[in-house]
């Protein structure tokens, strides 16, 4: 009981917004390059009035604790899946590549979330003049009250922003972590989406890469760097399925040999520079090269789909849009 009341008092905060999160990683990592000490790094730490109160609660954390992925997941300063990164790359000795690629990661998130938002103004606004332009002809005919009207205009806007309202809890929840039935079914049916499905595997896949990549170039042995890596794995079926190469690794077989065990991913490329790797005795660096191609790709489909979002958007506006003035014509000519 007590260690559940400690998840919800670590997972309830909300996370702070992406340009915020790429300038706390900056500034970590100018810290962990320039050599300053953790409490030092932390002193300097301003992120404004929206992060103050979390980054004096970090500060505290991490001087009792000395652990500083659990006290900034702690004070909501990272997000779980921060704290899981930071915990393998504190286990690889600097956690400076791991500052620096989620910097990267945040500030090109918070760039794909303005260009949406400066995309989605128009067809926004768009839709907002045609839910007061629309019941105009039945308010001045008499046959819709203004309160009618007022609903009208109101109902379609309030059901929108309840939607996105609950979208967003429904994301936060999901990447608190926190393990449970819905959970596990979430994760199937993300896993069975078209086109975003895939994506989603690509991404579990790539952190587990990038992860190990670290440990291995820090010197850890691969049977103790496979734990902290596996960790790193935010879906609970791709980390069972990444846990599947363990008995093949125990029993002798390479890194090369236990991906093909694999069920979910499709590990060619992979096998291939696992392959090259092992042979040539550069394993981290062709780790390091996979993960990084995964990376762009993954951002090329982040960017396409904000490109086409908008379009979808003004498709739904222009059918609703159609259909109402359908309904009004055959509501006209139905008395005749």
């Amino acid at each position: 009981m007590l260690t559940l009341c400690h998840n919800r008092r670590m997972t309830r905060h909300r996370p702070l917004p992406a340009l915020l999160r790429a300038q706390l990683f900056v500034h970590l990592a100018a810290m962990e390059k320039a050599g300053l000490p953790p409490d030092r790094a932390y002193a300097l730490l301003d992120l404004g009035r929206a992060g103050s109160a979390r980054v004096a609660a970090f500060r505290k954390m991490a001087a009792r604790r000395n652990e500083p992925a659990g006290a900034g997941l702690a004070s909501g300063l990272f997000t779980p899946f921060e704290a899981r990164l930071l915990r393998a790359a504190f286990a690889a000795g600097s956690p400076l590549a791991t500052y620096q690629r989620l910097a990267a990661f945040h500030s090109t998130r918070a760039q794909q979330l303005a260009t949406l938002r400066s995309r989605m103004a128009l067809p926004v606004a768009i839709l907002t003049i045609a839910l007061f332009v629309q019941p105009l002809p039945a308010l001045a005919g008499g046959t819709l009250s203004a309160a009618g009207y007022l609903w009208r205009v109101l109902a379609p806007l309030l059901v929108l922003g309840g939607g996105a309202l609950l979208a967003a809890r429904a994301i936060q929840w999901f990447g608190a972590g926190s393990a449970s039935p819905a959970r596990a079914g979430v994760e199937s049916a993300l896993l069975a989406l078209p086109v975003f499905g895939p994506v989603h595997l690509r991404r579990n896949m790539r952190d587990f890469v990038d992860s190990l990549a670290l440990l291995l170039d820090a010197g850890l042995p691969l049977f103790d760097a496979m734990p902290v890596a596996l960790d790193t794995v935010g879906n609970r079926l791709v980390r069972a399925d990444l846990e599947a190469m363990l008995p093949k690794l125990t029993s002798g077989a390479t890194l090369a040999q236990a991906l093909q065990t694999l069920r979910l991913a499709d590990t060619g490329q992979l096998h291939a520079l696992v392959l090259t790797g092992e042979q040539s005795g550069t394993l981290p660096e062709m780790l390091r090269r996979h993960a990084a191609s995964e990376g762009d790709a993954i951002n090329r489909f982040q960017l396409e789909m904000m490109a086409w979002l908008p379009r979808v958007f003004y498709a739904l506006v222009a059918l609703w849009m159609a259909f109402n003035i359908i309904v009004s014509s055959l509501g006209a000519v139905a008395p005749l």
